[in-house]
């Protein structure tokens, strides 16, 4: 029953953005000027665990990894394009099997058309992210997510939309040119700022279907990227990933990841690697409070 709600809520939201995809193609400029389909770009990530604070971070968090692909889906009056997104995280864990090293223990997958407006330094964006997550049950005897009592909700799916400002070197694919390109900007700072909102309700669908027990009523997130030593073929950044919640209940849970990251201009693509921090997390479910994250990644 719920899929079917799902599934017409979807189609509601898309119906919504071909509205909106309409009136801006209707809207008056240089027949020439609209692009469809022009580019694309994407990341992909892999990290390792360490300093678990807790049995249930030891069985939950080994290794992450994460694929994002985003379409540009047209382009018009020169600064305006619409983008889907599409995002793919597996967290792997402790093994449940004698012959494995570890076992897939969360999916996450993220749908996310959004609207983005470019001017010299500086995009705004606007959009809806459609996310479901599920933890994986491989055990005989009881879920591992029952240790220690914590019973966290196996799956959770929402629908946020949100607003956010930054500049334009917060696309990976742009801050590489910027910063390898013949004669490269370099800015010292990158920064990205987003608001959400979470949707009780859809067409078709009650507020219960949309969270699954995530109460999120609100959120903000801020990155910000400080440049510490730019060398013709590679960078080193110092980031911080601050995020705030505000559930139904009026309270609010803070995260922050704190991470070096060295950059590196490869050929057709760019990659990095990094070691991060999780100095506090506050989520109820997704707690990575005290984790250390060595890594890579790349992107085109």
């Amino acid at each position: 029953m719920h899929d079917g709600r799902m599934v017409r809520g979807i189609v509601a939201g898309m119906a919504v953005w071909g509205a909106v995809l309409s009136a801006a193609l209707a809207a008056p400029g240089p027949e020439e000027g609209v692009r469809f389909l022009q580019d694309y770009s994407g990341t992909g990530r892999l990290g390792f665990f360490a300093n678990a604070q807790d049995e249930l971070q030891e069985e939950r968090y080994v290794t992450e990894g994460a694929m994002t692909l985003d379409f540009d889906v047209v382009s018009f009056l020169e600064r305006w394009s619409v983008h889907t997104r599409f995002m793919l995280l597996a967290d792997l864990g402790t093994s449940v099997a004698e012959n494995l090293p570890f076992s897939p223990k969360e999916t996450v997958y993220e749908f996310s058309p959004f609207g983005e407006y470019q001017r010299g330094t500086w995009l705004a964006r606007f959009g809806w992210n459609h996310a479901c997550q599920h933890l994986i049950y491989k055990d005989n005897d009881e879920p591992w997510y029952t240790v220690e009592g914590s019973n966290l909700p196996p799956d959770v799916y929402y629908n946020r939309i949100f607003a956010g400002v930054g500049r334009r070197e917060s696309r990976p694919e742009i801050l590489r040119e910027a910063f390898f390109g013949a004669e490269p900007a370099r800015p010292r700072v990158v920064w990205y700022l987003e608001a959400g909102g979470y949707l009780r309700s859809l067409p078709g669908m009650d507020g219960e279907s949309l969270h699954g027990g995530n109460d999120w009523v609100a959120d903000g997130t801020a990155e910000l990227r400080l440049l510490l030593h730019g060398a013709k073929r590679w960078l080193l950044f110092a980031t911080s990933r601050t995020q705030v919640l505000l559930d139904t209940g009026d309270e609010l849970y803070a995260r922050e990841l704190v991470q070096l990251e060295a950059v590196f201009d490869s050929q057709g693509f760019g990659s990095s690697v990094y070691a991060g921090w999780h100095a506090f997390d506050e989520h109820p479910r997704d707690s990575k409070e005290g984790l250390v994250e060595l890594g890579a990644e790349f992107y085109f």
